[in-house]
Formats: structure tokens, C-alpha cells, sequence
């Protein structure tokens, strides 16, 4: 407890990170592994709370590659569907036999006109499949036009392609000791200007009270010309709060809940 005093005294703190100091809001990291905070939306619903364009942008190429196989799969199968309803005998140009058969006939004629292919072995026949036919058209140029967006957008979007090691380590440096962890960019990108920023968060006991503390850690460089090669970022650990903490790291203090970095 007469660490934390001495830490709450000396230290200054970040008020502007996003987490607020509520502890009970968040449970265990701040920020996930992926880079992205560790929060939860609630009192809105599913469509209002997720950016279904961004969450496209963002997913990993086979979980992408895989919706929209999938879309296409199941937007042919909704339209086949129809068009079985309706009757296969509207289309013309279907010769298989059995119902399975008619059935695979009628995806594919969907499949074509979705596309707008249009091979022209198959047509409608009758107002109603006619219809349906012009619907499936229009709503597949705008299914293609929005692929062709979120294609466009992935392929454009600025990346920062860097890689970080799996473990930070307090380790000996020089006359003292630090905080250490390594970032390297990869693929044919320089970075230049890079500029690192490094905050220690912790939940801890004030007043009886847990609530969230950040505080900003001072590095030997934080600043970089160009990034060509790996960057070893270090925080020297001194006296200084909230190097305090650190030094602490391998004695667990009963009053701390939890660190991140």
C-alpha cells in the first residue's frame, strides 16, 4: 500500500486513453492481442452496434474469400428456390429429368442470370419468371458492385506491416534495468518518422475503490528517422514513478489487481 501512495503521488497519470477509471467496466486486458480495445457494446442492437463495411475490411482474406463464396452460393439457392415454386416449366430449355435434376437446372439458369452471363440455353417464360429473372439481374449488378467496393478497399487501404516480438522482458541494460520488447516492419514498406509511445495500465485500490490508472512510460528513443530495420523499444527503470511498478514486477504486491501493457 505505501508503493501505491508513493507511485499515486509521483506519478502522473493519462486521463485521455478511452477506458475512463471505472474498473468494474472492463474485465481483464485493455487492449486485445489483435490491437483492438477489449470492450463490449450494449443497449444497442446487433445491426447498430457493427459497421458491417469496416468488419469486411477487416477480416482476415480466407474468412472474406469464404462470406462471399458463401453469399453467392446462397443468394443462387434462394432464387432457384423461386423459380422451382414457380414452376421449372416456365423456363425454357430445361431437359433433365427428376425433380433434383430440374432443381439443378434452375440454380444454374439463377447462376447466369446473376452474373448477367446469360448463355442463353435457358430462358424465362411468363411475366412472373420474367419478373423474378430482372430482379435477380438488378440484384446481382449491385451484389457485384459492392464486392468490387470491399475488393477495392482492402487492396488500397494503408497498412502499417509490422511485426512485434511475443514478449516484452525486464532485463539488464547497461548500468540499470529495462523494459524491453522488439518491432520490425516486413514486405518491401519503409515507415518513416516512426514514433513509439508506451503506457503502463493498471487497475489498483484507491480508497477502497478499484479503479483503472495509465501512465505513460519515458523510452530512450521514441523516435525514429526511418524503419528499416528492427527497433528494440526500452524503458530504462529508475526510482522515477512509475518505473517503481517495475522494479516491483517479480514481488507481486498484494494491492494490485492486474498490469497491461
Amino acid at each position: 500500500m505505501s508503493l501505491l501512495r508513493k507511485l499515486n503521488a509521483k506519478a502522473k497519470t493519462q486521463i485521455n486513453t478511452g477506458f475512463g477509471t471505472n474498473a468494474s467496466d472492463y474485465g481483464g486486458r485493455f487492449v486485445n492481442k489483435d490491437g483492438q480495445p477489449n470492450i463490449q457494446i450494449t443497449g444497442v442492437s446487433l445491426f447498430d452496434k457493427i459497421s458491417w463495411y469496416h468488419t469486411m475490411l477487416a477480416l482476415p482474406r480466407w474468412k472474406f474469400l469464404t462470406i462471399l463464396l458463401l453469399f453467392y452460393i446462397a443468394i443462387n439457392f434462394v432464387f432457384a428456390s423461386i423459380y422451382y415454386l414457380i414452376g421449372v416449366e416456365h423456363l425454357n430449355g430445361i431437359s433433365s429429368q427428376g425433380e433434383w435434376g430440374k432443381f439443378g437446372s434452375a440454380y444454374f439458369f439463377s447462376a447466369q442470370t446473376f452474373t448477367t452471363v446469360g448463355y442463353g440455353h435457358i430462358s424465362p417464360q411468363g411475366f412472373l419468371t420474367s419478373a423474378v429473372a430482372a430482379g435477380e439481374a438488378l440484384a446481382g449488378l449491385l451484389s457485384f458492385a459492392i464486392a468490387t467496393g470491399l475488393f477495392y478497399g482492402r487492396f488500397s487501404k494503408p497498412t502499417a506491416y509490422l511485426k512485434f516480438s511475443q514478449n516484452a522482458i525486464i532485463a539488464p541494460y547497461k548500468d540499470i534495468t529495462a523494459l524491453m520488447f522488439r518491432l520490425a516492419p516486413y514486405k518491401n514498406a519503409t515507415l518513416t518518422d516512426a514514433e513509439a509511445r508506451v503506457t503502463l495500465g493498471m487497475t489498483i485500490e484507491e480508497n477502497g475503490k478499484m479503479v483503472n490508472r495509465f501512465f505513460p512510460l519515458e523510452l530512450e528513443f521514441d523516435r525514429a528517422n526511418a524503419l528499416t530495420l528492427n527497433w528494440t523499444i526500452v524503458h530504462p527503470i529508475t526510482e522515477t514513478a512509475p518505473s517503481i511498478i517495475l522494479q516491483k514486477m517479480i514481488m507481486p504486491m498484494p494491492t494490485e489487481r492486474s498490469w497491461y501493457l
